[in-house]
């Protein structure tokens, strides 16, 4: 569903949309709009797609709040502005259930949370994700969407939404998914779960939502050899590491 998007993302009303040059928003003479940001942090090598995923497996935490970085079409007020956001995806069968896989927004412990502060043009909304048992054995879904209310109208129509999916498995990190071969897989290869799992397990590296740019290259080649060294000693004590297609687990020299 941290990158990209990471699981704490900055409120620095500063920043532009993405999608939209400084000159066009500061031009917006509209109503006050919402959209999730989308882009990269000059400063902080974070960038926030549309989507996250994540894993209870992985954090060993039996909650954890995430959050959107959320972005407003306008000028700032001096009092904070309520934000509506609601599941679009209740309906389908591996969909994330309210007070079993996440607080629901209407919580009395998450609604003065839902807000953009006063003077401001930016807010994290956060989602508190809930570890439920049935997460062993599925991957759920919860997808969100901004609502117009009275503060706000919805800003840019394809940046209005956003994806979890969640589990207490290995699951793809935000910077290391199947088929990438940038992230993570430049230090570790193509992803896989057995590799996730090794990696994660042997290796004890467990930061895969970070930008592999924040990394200076000397620590990228020792998770590397690490990973590579480990991997040699566990294939000659147990039977060869293979994934479930009976690939065999292997890690690049760089």
């Amino acid at each position: 569903m941290k990158t990209y998007f990471t699981r704490v993302l900055p409120c620095i009303a500063a920043l532009a949309c993405a999608s939209c040059s400084e000159e066009e928003i500061q031009d917006y003479s509209g109503d006050a709009a919402l959209y999730f940001y989308r882009g990269t942090y000059e400063t902080m090598h974070v960038f926030q797609r549309d989507s996250l995923f994540y894993s209870f497996l992985s954090s060993g935490k039996e909650r954890d709040t995430l959050y959107i970085d959320t972005r407003v079409m306008g000028h700032p007020v001096d009092r904070p502005r309520a934000v509506t956001i609601e599941q679009t995806d209740a309906s389908d069968p591996l969909a994330a259930v309210p007070e079993r896989h996440y607080v629901p927004f209407d919580d009395p412990a998450v609604k003065p949370l839902m807000q953009v502060p006063a003077n401001a043009v930016a807010c994290r909304l956060p989602v508190i994700l809930l570890r439920d048992e049935s997460l062993e054995r599925e991957i759920v879904t919860l997808r969100l969407r901004i609502v117009e209310n009275d503060e706000f109208k919805v800003g840019i129509e394809k940046q209005s939404t956003f994806q979890f999916k969640f589990s207490d498995q290995f699951l793809p990190s935000t910077n290391w998914q199947p088929g990438n071969a940038l992230g993570w897989a430049l230090v570790f290869g193509e992803y896989g779960k057995q590799k996730h799992w090794f990696v994660h397990t042997h290796v004890g590296f467990t930061d895969f939502d970070a930008d592999v740019s924040t990394y200076p290259q000397d620590v990228r080649k020792f998770y590397n050899a690490q990973a590579r060294e480990k991997l040699a000693a566990y294939n000659a004590a147990n039977p060869v590491l293979k994934e479930d297609n009976g690939q065999e687990v292997t890690f690049p020299v760089i």
